[in-house]
């Protein structure tokens, strides 16, 4: 069990409800991890952005209180089905189930929900249900885009975020080494470098919407195939988590002061 810095988890589904109950009188916060379930080569596990996202909130957690409300690994992802190891929900399906979530915790007395993500797919979607929570419900409400986080302190080392490159493998290394698997990873089989159409899908002014994946790599992975350390995979998540820690702080806590109407 992950606990807190007063010894007590912070997992939401592993505690009672007394505990829960205490966890919130000391902060009403709840963060909610947001990946998917999509194959990202032989080498990492279908978890792996479900999984980069739990490990920060953990961390996060235990830094500055709250509760981790995990569980919804399904993300949007419909660009990987063409791999049978995609499960992959709607948009409509993936907001209405975090609305759903937040109508209840709001419910509970909760008054700060903060998404960390780690799947870009999810993140049209996050916006709509940001803005409905905090004009419907009342909450305040940041989202964290964790990988990009991840991206802007590591990428010059680690050759860029890419799909199941080595920056998403030291996520999962930081959080359970032994979900890599490197040993089926051939070398040959990608090459980090430009991808056209991976820079095309992320530029700020102009967007292009990708039918498969394999609009940009065959194997369904690409980016460097450097090896990662153990250490360098804890060194990520920590790093990432002490950056979301410190924004999600500062944030809610500008949202408290100039917001009235939220507890």
């Amino acid at each position: 069990m992950v606990e807190s810095q007063r010894g007590r988890g912070v997992r939401f589904d592993e505690l009672t409800n007394p505990e829960i109950v205490a966890a919130l009188s000391e902060r009403p916060l709840v963060l909610i991890p947001c990946g998917s379930t999509e194959q990202h080569g032989p080498h990492l596990p279908t978890g792996t952005d479900y999984f980069a996202s739990l490990a920060v909130c953990d961390l996060v957690a235990t830094s500055i209180g709250g509760l981790v409300l995990g569980g919804m690994q399904f993300g949007i992802t419909p660009i990987h089905m063409g791999f049978p190891s995609t499960v992959t929900v709607s948009a409509a399906t993936f907001e209405a189930i975090h609305l759903d979530i937040a109508a209840s915790l709001v419910a509970h007395g909760v008054t700060e929900i903060a998404y960390v993500n780690w799947h870009e797919g999810n993140i049209g979607s996050l916006t709509t249900i940001a803005s409905r929570v905090t004009q419907e419900l009342k909450a305040n409400v940041v989202v964290a885009q964790a990988c990009y986080v991840a991206e802007e302190h590591f990428g010059e080392r680690m050759a860029g975020l890419t799909h199941g490159g080595a920056i998403e493998a030291a996520a999962v290394l930081g959080y359970r080494p032994e979900l890599v698997r490197y040993d089926q990873l051939d070398p040959a089989e990608d090459s980090p470098g430009e991808r056209p159409a991976d820079h095309a899908r992320r530029g700020r002014s102009f967007q292009t919407v990708l039918r498969d994946i394999r609009e940009i790599s065959d194997s369904g992975w690409y980016g460097s195939s450097q090896r990662v350390s153990d250490d360098e995979g804890r060194e990520l998540v920590a790093r990432v988590a002490e950056v979301v820690a410190g924004e999600l702080d500062a944030r809610f806590a500008h949202l408290k002061k100039i917001r009235t109407d939220v507890g």
